[in-house]
Formats: C-alpha cells, sequence, structure tokens
C-alpha cells in the first residue's frame, strides 16, 4: 500500500463508530531516549520507532503488515 492509499483509506473510515476495535500495545524495548513497540491493531501489526525529542515522544519510524 503506498502512501495515497493509505491516506483515502484513512479518509473513508473518518466519523465511522468503532466497533470491536482491538489496540494492544507492548513495549519492546527503552534505552536512553529511544524505544521498539508493538501494536497489534484490529486489521494489522505497526512495528515502531519512538525516540525523545524535546522531551516527548515521537514516532520516527513504522513498519506494518496487514493481517490477511
Amino acid at each position: 500500500m503506498g502512501a495515497m492509499d493509505l491516506v483515502q483509506s484513512t479518509r473513508a473510515r473518518a466519523g465511522k463508530p468503532e466497533t470491536g476495535k482491538r489496540a494492544d500495545v507492548r513495549i519492546l524495548d527503552v534505552f536512553g531516549r529511544t524505544a521498539s513497540v508493538r501494536v497489534d491493531a484490529e486489521a494489522w501489526i505497526d512495528y515502531m520507532h519512538l525516540a525523545q525529542i524535546e522531551g516527548r515522544w515521537r514516532i520516527v519510524n513504522v513498519l506494518w503488515e496487514l493481517r490477511a
């Protein structure tokens, strides 16, 4: 899925009720001001890299896969 497909898919769901939403978040590792996180969402799994920048945690990178 390209960036535009992702944006259009998100827009299509905007304003719709979230029933049966699944979101399990696991912190896999934290070292200093960096972290790796896994998010099990309804239709996909995200692996995220986070960094603490100016005192706030920010998502730096996301790899995701549909559950198919």
